[in-house]
């Protein structure tokens, strides 16, 4: 090869190099997406019911919730969701079967239980 050519495939190696250098770090500084952050509360305010606020903050939930088989049974969102100080927007399976022992042992252990029913109206999926 003449010495030309070396120095065009070092060249293209190294262009190569930077951009993949280049890419791989504006993937690795790509902000993860975060939870929407839950306005501050008073301590008085921690224990007001979260339907009362999210009425007016998230109305369709709220409803779907009223309506659904566990809204009828007055199941309260603490019970599956946590209290304000350890609230958990993705309830554990272990939560669930708290009231769902039997059920629980009929459903895939690798699914989530909202990955076959709809959260909040707990319909089937179809």
């Amino acid at each position: 090869m003449k010495k030309g050519t070396h120095i065009q495939i070092a060249a293209v190696l190294c262009a190569g190099l930077l951009v993949s250098g280049v890419a791989f770090g504006a993937a690795a500084k790509k902000p993860a997406k975060s939870a929407p952050v839950h306005p501050k509360l008073s301590a008085q305010e921690m224990f007001v019911d979260c339907a009362e606020c999210h009425q007016d903050a998230t109305p369709k939930v709220v409803k779907e919730w009223d309506a659904s088989k566990h809204g009828l049974a007055m199941v309260k969102c603490y019970q599956c969701h946590g209290t304000f100080e350890k609230f958990s927007v993705t309830p554990a399976r272990e939560t669930c079967a708290a009231c769902h022992a039997g059920q629980m042992s009929k459903c895939p252990q690798d699914k989530a239980c909202w990955q076959c029913h709809i959260p909040h109206s707990f319909t089937a999926k179809k």
